[in-house]
């Protein structure tokens, strides 16, 4: 089996992570598959792609990153789907192999001491422990695909690909372990991970499923105001701070 399927409903995948045996590995993205930001956090909605548009035609790319780093430093996260938590808890009854894989840099970035904690620090406000469910223990560093980003890097059941690919990180742990699952399920909201996933499993001769989940996308935009929203930018490029809505009506907006 090598197939990859999109869908919107968290009740498919489940279907097939129920299926699953301890020979099955199974991988979950993270942004926007497990979690995603609560509303004052969220950058999708159109007047706040419109200043990330603006930013990279008009500042650095070091003042940039830290403008995000701002923004991620202490933001809130929420569940994309309630479902990931009851999955993630029967995987562990069952002792089903779990990882989490993403694209995360690792080491610091801008206000953003090191990625790597601030990634498992916010996996805690949610009890998400992937330290229970991965088959592999320990922390590794992958030096051999740093690409710029960070080192890529596995610590309590997160690999973390610092951008680089997927299937090439996953593969390269796969064989320092010594860990050949006989099938991989994995999750991701982007096809192109997804299909280096699959890429993977066929040179190692790995049954695969792969999911291109786009849940997160259902879920309705926050209503916003534009000159607020102008606001808060320029709140956030000249005081480096990033202010959410008990703040602005503080400030009388």
């Amino acid at each position: 089996m090598n197939i990859i399927t999109e869908t919107t409903d968290f009740k498919k995948i489940a279907e097939s992570i129920n299926q699953a045996d301890s020979d099955t590995l199974v991988l979950f993205d993270v942004d926007e598959v497990i979690l995603m930001d609560t509303d004052p956090y969220r950058l999708t909605h159109d007047y706040r792609k419109k200043w990330t548009k603006s930013g990279e035609e008009r500042l650095s790319k070091e003042i940039r990153e830290l403008l995000f780093s701002i923004i991620l430093k202490d933001r809130v996260v929420r569940f994309v789907d309630p479902q990931i938590m009851e999955i993630l808890t029967e995987l562990e009854r069952r002792k089903i192999p779990t990882l989490a894989l993403t694209k995360l840099f690792t080491g610091k970035f801008g206000h953003i001491e090191d990625f790597t904690e601030w990634r498992l620090k916010e996996f805690q406000t949610l009890n998400l422990d992937f330290n229970k469910l991965t088959p592999i223990k320990g922390e590794m560093l992958i030096e051999e695909l740093h690409i710029g980003c960070g080192i890529p890097t596995l610590k309590e059941g997160v690999i973390l690909t610092a951008n680089a690919d997927k299937g090439k990180v996953l593969k390269h742990i796969l064989r320092q372990k010594n860990y050949y699952p006989k099938s991989i399920i994995f999750v991701d909201d982007i096809l192109g991970n997804v299909e280096s996933l699959q890429k993977m499993c066929s040179e190692l001769q790995i049954d695969y499923q792969g999911f291109t989940y786009i849940g997160a996308s259902l879920v309705p935009e926050p209503n916003l105001n534009e000159e607020i929203e102008r606001m808060r930018f320029e709140i956030l490029e000249k005081e480096h701070r990033w202010v959410i809505e008990n703040e602005l009506s503080a400030l009388g907006f």
